[in-house]
């Protein structure tokens, strides 16, 4: 199991995420989106990327695609795993 507590907040540091949602954005609703980029794919989605600070800012994102009536198809962390630190986390069972 690879569950992960931290006691300190180094645990969850800067990571780059990949969120799709249904449909093409208008630039306005992108613009909602600050910091990260938008992409509109050929298969009819929008592609979100960029780098977030921390869990926290990962959630708001979130609850902005939910309030903004977005369907949520995927989301994607391509870098800054924890598990590429193990020094920072201490897994459950350590």
């Amino acid at each position: 199991m690879s569950e992960v507590r931290s006691n300190d907040s180094n645990c969850f540091e800067a990571a780059v995420y990949e969120i799709r949602v249904k449909g093409h954005l208008h630039e306005r609703r992108t613009a909602l989106f600050e910091g990260l980029t938008a992409i509109c794919e050929p298969d009819g989605t929008t592609l979100l990327s960029g780098s977030l600070p921390d869990q926290t800012a990962l959630h708001s994102i979130l609850l902005r695609i939910r309030n903004m009536n977005l369907k949520l198809i995927s989301v994607r962390q391509v870098s800054g795993n924890a598990e590429d630190n193990p020094n920072q986390c201490n897994k459950i069972g350590d």
